[in-house]
Formats: structure tokens, sequence, C-alpha cells
């Protein structure tokens, strides 16, 4: 089996430079020695939890448990439906009562506010904070295991494993390998990389059943999912000029179809599918009026950027944030900030 480890050249991604942050490979050791010396640990991921968010936080989790750490693991919208048949759910709760804890680790999360303005206190309660991710929006905490080049944060959590020496099981290497295949589109986006399949073929070799995942995440949508689906793609809205596409779900389309904000998951793919399109946006309005909005974008338009603009943040062609009500100002705010930052760019 190819290691990964920190010393190895096929180590998960180039690492920030910015704010003193540290490459990969002095990074990792720091992480893991803050986490060996900690006894109390809670992690957390990013609201609205994709499959690198549990998967890496998930895996990393199910590492630790059999050193005898004090486990606290925290996703502030609990486990959307797509991702139950991950290894580890019953370690994860919603919130959490504790004082302190010694250590914190955020995962995937770009930006601390990302775990949920509730969570924020709850990890600032720790004596350390671990940031590890692979978005370059912001940088939290007091070490930072960061590598903008990688395609997943799962994959820096690989690494991590590895220089720790931890067996990694097959339920590990499952939600490790579920991180992977949907920050990657199953391989399909720009942001692959050789040391990509190479964890892969490793997570694999682990006991990851790809095929199993790949049901579970791309071909399991419910039917309210598919009923939400069409509501999304039969309203379909777009500029003169048809670069920029995008999709409303109103509180009253949830309502209808009995549907969860989690059922929007991979709308906003088939919105930026649209041939010639460079920017796909859903916009969904949830229940006490605010508003969720997605990005996503072809290479040559940052959507990270835009989504800053709103207090949010993200990958250069994956993003997101949330706005106030009503929907229709989010809605043009945030077409208008799309279209002058593309007329602003033009060569």
């Amino acid at each position: 089996m190819t290691s990964t480890s920190v010393d190895s050249p096929v180590i998960g991604g180039d690492a920030l430079t910015a704010d003193g942050v540290l490459p990969l490979t002095q990074s990792i050791p720091m992480a893991a020695r803050a986490i060996h010396e900690a006894k109390s640990i809670v992690m957390a991921c990013h609201v609205n939890p994709d499959g690198d968010a549990l998967g890496s936080m998930l895996g990393l989790a199910l590492a630790l448990r059999p050193l005898g750490k004090d486990l606290t693991v925290i996703s502030a919208d609990g486990i959307p439906e797509i991702y139950r048949f991950m290894p580890g759910l019953d370690l994860v709760q919603t919130t959490s009562d504790r004082d302190t804890f010694d250590l914190a680790v955020v995962l995937d999360s770009g930006d601390l506010a990302r775990v949920g303005k509730q969570i924020v206190p709850i990890v600032q309660r720790a004596a350390k904070m671990i940031d590890i991710d692979h978005h370059a929006s912001g940088v939290f905490g007091d070490i930072h295991v960061l590598a903008t080049s990688s395609a997943s944060t799962s994959e820096i959590v690989y690494d991590l494993l590895v220089h720790m020496d931890l067996p990694i099981t097959p339920e590990i290497a499952t939600c490790l390998f579920t991180g992977v295949i949907t920050d990657t589109g199953s391989f399909r986006f720009q942001n692959v990389t050789p040391p990509t399949f190479r964890i892969a073929a490793d997570l694999i070799e682990y006991g990851a059943p790809p095929s199993h995942i790949s049901e579970n995440v791309f071909d399991n949508r419910s039917l309210a999912a598919t009923q939400l689906l069409g509501a999304a793609l039969s309203n379909i809205r777009y500029t003169p000029d048809e670069k920029i596409i995008w999709a409303v779900v109103k509180n009253e389309d949830f309502v209808r179809f009995g549907a969860t904000d989690q059922d929007t998951e991979g709308i906003v793919n088939f919105v930026r599918g649209v041939r010639g399109a460079d920017v796909g946006i859903l916009f969904r309005e949830v229940a006490d009026g605010s508003v969720r909005i997605s990005l996503r974008s072809r290479e040559h338009v940052n959507v990270a950027e835009i989504a800053k603009q709103f207090g949010g943040g993200g990958h250069k062609m994956a993003s997101g944030c949330s706005m106030p009500p009503p929907l229709a100002d989010a809605e043009k705010a945030v077409v208008d900030a799309v279209v002058k930052w593309i007329e602003e760019h033009q060569e």
C-alpha cells in the first residue's frame, strides 16, 4: 500500500503561506502532538454538512476513540439522510453543555463562524484549537493544518492519521473515502490531483467500499428531494446572456413536499450543469425566512470571493453564504454581485 505520510512527496496539497501558516510537514506533527496531549476533545464541522465535513470529522473521531480520548463530536445540523450509512453516527450530537475542553478540532469550515453561531462558543471553551481544512477563506485557532490544493479535508485527515501511525479500519476508510468522492464529484472536478487518487486507492485497500458509498451518496434521493429538484428546475432563471443560471426553492416548496434543507443536496450542481453557464446558484428560503445560497462556477469565476462579500466562503468554484430575508432582496444582491465580479474580471 502506498503511504502518503508527511515525509512523502505525495502528501495532499500545498499549504497556505499567508498569515504565518506552516506547511503540512510542520503543522501535522504539531496537530498530532496536541491531540496526543489532550484528554478531552471537541470536534465540529460546518453547518449543513456535506460528505467531506462529516467524513473528515467522523474518520478522525473513529481513529481517536481507541486512544481513550473523551470525545464530543458536533454537527449543528445533525446528519443529512444521505449520509446516514456512514460509521460513527452514534458519536454525533448537535450541541454540548460541557464547560471546558483540552482541545477543539474544527474541520472543513473555512471560517469559525461556519460551525454555527450556537457552536462557536462551545469550541472556544477549549484551551487550544486546531483548524483542519482545505479552504482558503479564513484562518483561525492555534494550529493551522491547511492545504488549499488538497481536494478534500478528508485527504488531510488521512495524512494526519498516517503520521500518527493510527490503524485505519474499514469504518474509518469509509468515512474518509466519502469525503474524497463528495468533494471531487466522484473525481470529476478540477481539484483532483495525483495524491487524491493515491489516497483513494489506499482507502479502498483499507476496506472502503466505493460502490456502496457512491450508491448512497449519488443515487439515493428521497421522493421529497426529487420533487424539490423538479420544482427548482421547473422555474430556473438566468441572465440575458445565459452565463448566470439560478434556481429558487421557497419555504412553501419545503412545506408542500414535506422536504427539509437537506433535500436540496446536489440541486445546485444541476443548475451549474447547464451548457454555457459560468455560474450556477441555488437560493433556498428556510423556515425563519433567512436565505441559504450555494454557488458553483467554472474555473475562471471565483465564487469564494463573491460569497465572502456576504459573510460566507468556501472554494473558488464551490462556495456558500447565508442572508437575511426577504428572499427577493437576497436573490437580487447575489446575482448583481456575480454580474459585477464577471464584468470586473473580463479580459
